[in-house]
Formats: C-alpha cells, structure tokens, sequence
C-alpha cells in the first residue's frame, strides 16, 4: 500500500512539473531562509554558556547619577576588585580585564630585527586568577602561576602560528618568547592555550599582566576611586551557595565606604554574564551584545517566510484541484475511502517538503558561509552537532506538512464522485475561493509590512548620511599618534602644511563624533547644585575649531600658549547648565572641573553631535593640552588622485617620524558611518527577507489566478465569443488583484507603522514617518502583484475559446 501511494506521488509530481517545481522552489527558499535566521538566534543564545562557571559568573557595574545624566557603565574604579576581595572574601572571587582592541605587535626575526604587525582584536591585561573563571584548553603552560610575573602573557594557538610561524603543535618552543606591544612594553610568553570560540563574549587572544597596563596608558590610575576607564571591567565568580542577592546586598556598602564625597552619586551593581549579551546599554567587549529585539524579530521572519511558503502551497495545490477532480471520483468509485486519500495526498505534500527541505540545507549552508560581512561572523549548519537545529528542522518538515497539507487534502478528499464524473468540479471547489483570497491577503500583508520596514531603514540611513553633525565631516583624514613629543608633532605639521590641497593640519585627543572620549565633570558656582555636571572634554589644540568648521559664538579659542589646562571653551549645552542664556555672559567666568581643576572660560561654540545620532548631545569643554594628543587630522581640498598622492605622502612623513610604527588612517566621513554598522546590516536583511516574501507572496498569487483561470475558463471562452477583448477579460483579475493587495495594505500600514516607530524611538534623532513610505509600499506591490496576476491571466485571455467550449 505505501509503495503504491509512494509511486503514484511521483507520478503526480512529475505529470505536474510546473506545479511541482513552483512548490518546492518557494518552500525551499522560505525554510532555507527561516533555518539561517533560526541558526542565527540559536547562535546568539548561546553566548558563553561554554563556560563551566557560567550560572556562577557575574559582571560588576555601575549606575552613575549627575544632575544632568543618569548613565549605565560597565566600566569600573581600579581599585574596586581588591577593595571587594578584602571585605568580602567569602562571597567569591573578582578578576579585573582591560581590553584593548586594535594595536601593534611586534616580533624578532632571525636576523634579530623587529617585524611589526597590525593586530585588530583580542589584546587584554588580566588578573592571574581569570583563568579561574573563563575556561581555555592549555597546550602549554600552567594556568596557575602563568601571569604571576610582571609582562607575562598567555598567547593563543591562532596567534602563536600567526607571529612564530608553530603550525606542527610545537607550543612550547613559543614560550619564553618576548613580543612589544606599542613599541612601549615588552612582554614574554607563559602559556598557549585555544582560541575563545566565536560565541564568547570575551575574545581574548592575547592575556597580559593586568599591571602591565599603566605602562601603556599614561593615565590609567591604579589608585583612584574618581577615575574609570570604559574598558576596565571586573568579572566575578560567586563561591558555591552564595546567590546574586547576597553580592548585591553588599554594594551600597562598597559604595559608602569608597566613593568619595566629591563624585557624583554612585550605584554598584551585578549584571549576570547570562544577561551580559542582551544588555547593550552597557559596554561590551567587541561590541557583540544584541537587543532582546534581536531574537524575536528573526524569528518572526523566519516564521512568516514558512507561512507565505506553505500558502503557495495551499493555492497551487487546490489550483490543480480541478485537474486531480477526475481521480479522485474514479478513486471513490472504486471503493476509496476519505481516510486513504487524505494518506495519499498527505504523503506527496511529506514528499516535496522532504525534498524542498534537503535542497533548503544547502541553500542555508552556502548562505550562512557567506555571511560573514553582513552578520559579523560566519556559522555553518552543522546539524548533526546542533541539536536545537535539528529540532527546529524536523519541526519544519512536519509542521509544514501539516500546514501546506491538511487543507488541500480535505478539500479534495471530500469532492464527491457524482459532481466530478459529471464535470463539476469546478463549482464543488468555488466555494473555497474566500479562503485562497484571504491568503493571498496574509502573504501581502507580511510583504508589504517588510517592504514598510526596508523603505523607513532606507530613509534613516540617508538621513544619518546627510545630517548636519555640526561640524565637517567631508576631506578629513585622520591618523593614530604613537607619541605626542612636541618636535614631532611640529615637524609633521609644518611639512604636512607644505603639501599640495592641504588646508589645515590639527593635533588632538580625537576627532569630534569619536568613541574616545575623557568623560568628567564641570560645576559653577552660583548654581549651588548638589553633585557636578557630567560633561565630554576634548582636548584639542588651536587650529581644531576651524579644521572641523565648528562655528564660535562668542569670545575666542583657547591660545596657543595655554599649555597649563587653565582655559576652556564650552558648548551650547554646557551653557544651558550653567543657568546662562547670552554666550557672552560665560566669557570670564570660572568653572570647577574633575579634569585638572578649574578652568576660566574664554569661548562658546555651537553644540555638535559627539555621539552618534542615537544618543543627545553631550555638553562639551574643550581644553589644550599637548600631553594628550593621540590623533591627528589633516583637512585638504582636491581630486581622487590628489588625495591618493597625499595619502602616499602623509604616510612618508608618518614614517620618517615613527619609523618602527605601522601606518594607518582613515577617512572621516567613513569612519562616522561605521557608528551605524548595525543599522546597515538591518538594512541589508530586510532588503533579502522583503524580496523573498515578496517573490514566495507572488507565487501564491500566481497560484490564486491560476486556480480563477481554471474556474473561468468556460466564462472566458464564452466572453471571447461574444467578442470580449483581451484587456477586458485581463480586467476580471486585475480587480481581483487590486481588491486583494488594498486589503492587504489596510492591515500592514498600521502594523508597520507601530513596529518602525518602535524602531525609530531608539534614536534621539530621526526621520518623521511620512505617507510617501506607505505610497511607494503599496505602489510598488501593486507593481510586482500586476506584473505576476499579468503573466498569468494573459495567457488564459489569449488561450483558443474553441478548446475550452468544445466539450458543450
């Protein structure tokens, strides 16, 4: 019996080929698209649940109160680790890290000379007992006394093959061996150990003494209760018995006793490292922390894509109803039961899922290798080895069998013998267009609510392209400083002066919408407040304000002897705070500072944007000070040629300076849209997910005016005779499409509309939701909907009415 129902399905996909291949084709590409975004959550899930201490571990961090900002940091007081493990050492055991990104390593060659590398992620000074708390597997070494001595470092196997050429699994001729970080500190090798897997949230390759770190940073200070830098965390791992509660209780006492009165208000707390990956509001290393958005929206995709999948499914099948009518009378005359055709028409539905599904792994597999730019890193299927995957695959195959199944199936199951052997089919089968219609309706809404979202996405990304920031952004190229040594930086900017195009070369702490900001605080006096103003210094020299065109309101730039931090300019906004309307009523004035003391205000400029367009303007004081000078920029006018040959020889005058330093630079107006790396990879899946459900929608489409033309096919005929025109029987579905498609938009405008203002309320500035997004939504459905219904009614409007008339 199986075998019979197994040859007669394939005879049946294969006497309909169209029917066959538009099935598997759509669900195909919907369950290939749904696995890669399910795979992409199951990824994201599993963020450091590798670690055997991860329900255990925690994350230290604080609440910081001003009077103008309450912020979420990560970033902890250096001292808090030891001070913690005096007062409670029965809690459990902190570990302090200091990430440090992207710098230069150097190595000797045979020769003994330095090869020096540029080395993009990984570097982290580490407290000995880390290796307590985050598991590595050790080639080599001994985790325990490993980073016991000053500049020791444990090393990973990618990086030990990188930099000492060990590709044979000899690790220990690695250790001992001295690497330079900066060209400033010079570290020897302890230990090797794996490279942390992708799904780490803390992707350290290279460990170093974590006191190595003050010889690298000048103002890292090891002893202050004032001072935090972004980077410096404290991880925690509780001893056995002891809940995240009991830490808990303890931190306002930690608070109470350490932080000085002179700070603002300061609130530790304890993040689990399970929540650490969902919470981006605080900093985490690589920046890899997701929304909680992150999951339920792929998921939602992933879903719908399978939905619109199996409605294509559900159209095409009952299409082909009127042609299979005829079989399933003979069937039922021939003693066939509900039950048995039910089985039979199940089974080709299994049949084609089941095929749709091995070519959709492929698909996934080939996707997911390929991914790696848009998503951050790259993933592969691995089924066997994925068990939450294999689920979800299994689930996919029965559920869509289910859903893309059950109806056609009882739908042709039922037709009685009678109706069918006597040619009407057709009217036993009408009464379930409402059905089909309503479909239709669903797929159109997803599409058009994808579409919505691409075009709001679209419109945010050329706004965060064309905002005016407050400054220049455009023919700005900015470089690193290894060192700040006055005669250096005079002599690269005299020579850099000389160069063709160039107009303006400028030294300091960073360019103005950068990352690298010294976060302090400002008060004045007559305001009597209780706590100081959070405020973003920048340390600049005398030719910043006009190399970014950051217009000055009132008085003067800072001089250029003020080599003492003693003067300052201030932004619109700390004006505000200072309860001050005119500019000029600043001039003269002085305020407290937690940067150096106080500081006499000689200018006012126009505030800026020194975050990202996600965030508000921060109030800003400016400040010279050479000894912290860490970028350069240079501002220049001319060709693509032009700005390659300057490139060329800023490197040249780079090099003469920094001899034993790799070069590197950036243009500006790039760097800036690098802020928005996240919403371009929104942008970039919702333009894939839109097209697919939009094409899957279209099949279905192409399914409901396949299943009308076969209904009206006697209609058309007798139309044709009666001398109908092919654009007036092109008109019976054309209706039908318009009807279905502004339904479909009466729902997805709404929706669309709360999910991208949901969206869009994430950043302190953006666009306004215009009419125009949902005009072109629908615009451009009714484009895609008419060019589908097209193809297919036209060909039933130009079809022979003899053929279709001649049986009456």
């Amino acid at each position: 019996m199986l075998k019979n129902y197994f040859i007669t399905a394939l005879r049946n996909l294969s006497r309909n080929r169209s029917f066959t291949i538009i099935n598997i084709f759509g669900l195909a590409l919907g369950i290939s698209a749904a696995l890669v975004l399910f795979k992409i959550v199951i990824f994201e899930k599993s963020f450091d649940t590798y670690l055997t201490n991860y329900d255990n571990l925690y994350r230290f961090t604080k609440k910081v109160i001003s009077p103008n900002l309450v912020e979420q940091e990560a970033g902890m007081q250096n001292p808090f680790a030891e001070a913690f493990k005096t007062d409670y050492p029965d809690l459990g055991t902190p570990v302090r890290t200091f990430y440090i990104g992207e710098n230069q390593l150097s190595v000797q060659n045979v020769t003994g000379d330095w090869t020096h590398y540029e080395q993009r992620d990984g570097i982290s000074f580490v407290d000995e007992e880390f290796f307590k708390l985050f598991d590595y597997e050790w080639k080599v070494g001994d985790p325990e006394t490993a980073l016991s001595k000053p500049k020791s470092a444990v090393i990973s196997i990618s990086l030990a093959e990188k930099y000492f050429g060990v590709t044979d699994g000899g690790y220990d001729r690695v250790l001992g061996k001295e690497m330079k970080l900066n060209n400033d500190l010079t570290i020897f090798i302890t230990g090797v150990v794996t490279d942390p897997p992708k799904n780490a949230s803390l992707p350290f390759k290279l460990l170093i003494e974590y006191e190595s770190v003050a010889e690298i940073f000048d103002f890292f200070q090891p002893d202050s209760w004032g001072s935090t830098s972004s980077n410096a965390h404290v991880y925690f791992l509780a001893n056995d018995n002891v809940t995240a509660q009991q830490i808990r209780d303890v931190l306002p006492a930690m608070s109470e006793k350490y932080m000085p009165e002179t700070e603002n208000e300061t609130v530790f707390q304890l993040q689990a490292l399970a929540d650490m990956h969902f919470q981006p509001e605080y900093n985490v290393y690589g920046n890899s922390a997701k929304s909680p958005d992150f999951l339920t929206v792929p998921i939602a995709i992933g879903v719908f894509l399978i939905l619109t999948a199996c409605i294509n499914f559900v159209n095409l099948s009952t299409a082909l109803a009127i042609k299979r009518s005829k079989e399933v009378g003979i069937r039922k005359v021939l003693g066939g039961v509900r039950n048995q055709l039910v089985f039979q028409f199940m089974g080709e539905t299994f049949l084609i899922t089941v095929i749709a599904t091995l070519i959709s792994l492929g698909v996934a597999e080939l996707a997911m290798t390929n991914m790696e730019e848009l998503i951050g890193y790259s993933l592969s299927l691995e089924l066997m080895k994925d068990t939450s995957l294999l689920l979800v695959a299994l689930g996919v195959v029965v559920g869509v069998t289910l859903l893309a199944g059950l109806y056609p199936s009882f739908i042709l199951s039922r037709l009685k013998p009678v109706a069918v052997l006597r040619s009407k089919g057709q009217s036993s089968l009408s009464g379930n267009i409402n059905t089909r219609r309503g479909l239709v309706v669903f797929q159109f809404l997803i599409s058009q609510v994808l579409v919505i979202c691409t075009l709001v996405v679209i419109s945010q990304m050329k706004f965060f392209e064309n905002k005016d920031l407050g400054f220049r952004k455009s023919s700005i190229i900015t470089f690193p400083l290894p060192s700040n040594e006055e005669a250096k930086l005079n002599f690269m900017g005299n020579e850099l002066q000389t160069f063709p195009g160039v107009e303006k070369v400028s030294f300091s702490f960073a360019s103005p919408l950068s990352d690298n900001n010294i976060g302090s605080t400002f008060g004045y006096a007559p305001l009597e407040t209780t706590g100081e103003f959070d405020a973003a210094f920048k340390v600049i020299d005398e030719n910043y304000l006009d190399l970014y065109d950051i217009k000055l309101l009132a008085g003067s730039d800072i001089s250029k002897f003020d080599t003492t931090l003693s003067e300052a300019i201030i932004s619109e906004q700390a004006l505000k705070l200072m309860g001050l309307e005119n500019p000029e009523d600043a001039i003269g004035e002085t305020i407290r500072s937690g940067f150096n003391g106080d500081k006499r205000v000689v200018g006012v400029f126009k505030d800026f944007h020194n975050k990202d367009l996600r965030d508000k303007v921060d109030p800003i004081i400016m400040v010279k000070y050479a000894g912290y000078y860490y970028e350069g920029a240079v501002r220049f006018e001319g060709s693509e040629s032009q700005t390659s040959n300057l490139v060329k020889k800023l490197e040249e005058t780079w090099t003469a300076q920094y001899p034993d330093t790799i070069f590197d630079y950036t243009l500006l107006s790039e760097k800036i849209m690098e802020n928005y790396e996240e919403e371009a990879r929104v942008l970039t899946l919702f333009q894939i997910f839109s097209g697919l459900a939009i094409f899957i929608g279209c099949l279905g489409l192409y399914g409901l005016v396949s299943f009308m033309a076969n209904q009206k096919t006697k209609e058309i005929g007798i139309r044709k005779v009666l001398g109908a025109s092919v654009n007036q029987i092109l008109n019976l579905f054309s209706k039908e499409l318009l009807v279905l498609i502004g339904i479909a938009f009466l729902l997805a405008a709404p929706l669309g509309y709360y999910l991208m203002n949901d969206w869009l309320s994430g950043f302190e500035f953006r666009i306004g939701l215009s009419v125009w997004v949902f005009a072109a939504a629908i615009g451009f459905t009714l484009l895609i909907g008419a060019i589908t219904t097209g193809l297919r009614s036209f060909r039933a409007a130009t079809s022979n009415p003899v053929d279709s008339l001649r049986s009456e």
